[in-house]
């Protein structure tokens, strides 16, 4: 897909690194994005709420999908945050629209590439945490899914921003 330009993602090698970024993406959809769209939309008052429920809406979703696939792979959904994940308050009190959305963007993009680096996760790994070839196919297609969806959520948050990007 070209959103990813000349960036090479590492290919996953080890079955618990897999199960790892499964678990952190559970943490992410479930906590993490619904944290900050739930405090966005505290801070819009109503504003920007067609955006705000699409967010919100398709991370519930996406989270069911990481759980049914933790599942699948016999791993419990982390009650807390994963190893690597830091503890995160989203306080968008006093923040303009522009920076909500710039805020919530980057755990979009950070999803979407995540997602995007587990689909190309090796085969062997693949096949040792889903030994059904089904399956398999099955997971893959999902995560393409979540890749798409994490890109329209990133032009969401871009329409939102309106061009308007922060420099580092």
């Amino acid at each position: 897909m070209s959103y990813f330009g000349e960036i090479r993602l590492e290919n996953i090698k080890q079955k618990e690194i897999l199960v790892l970024q499964l678990q952190r993406m559970y943490w992410i959809e479930t906590e993490m994005e619904q944290l900050a769209a739930w405090e966005a939309r505290i801070e819009l008052e109503g504003q920007h709420l067609e955006a705000m429920e699409t967010l919100s809406h398709d991370s519930d979703k996406h989270a069911l999908i990481l759980e049914k696939w933790l599942k699948m792979a016999n791993t419990e959904l982390p009650e807390s945050a994963p190893r690597g994940i830091p503890h995160r308050v989203f306080d968008f009190n006093r923040t303009n629209v522009y920076e909500m959305f710039s805020e919530i963007r980057k755990y979009e993009v950070l999803a979407r590439d995540t997602y995007h680096g587990i689909t190309k996760a090796d085969t062997n790994v693949l096949e040792e945490v889903f030994p059904d070839e089904e399956n398999r196919t099955e997971f893959i297609k999902d995560m393409k899914h979540l890749v798409a969806e994490e890109e329209r959520h990133k032009k969401i948050c871009d329409d939102k921003i309106g061009g308007f990007t922060r420099v580092l």
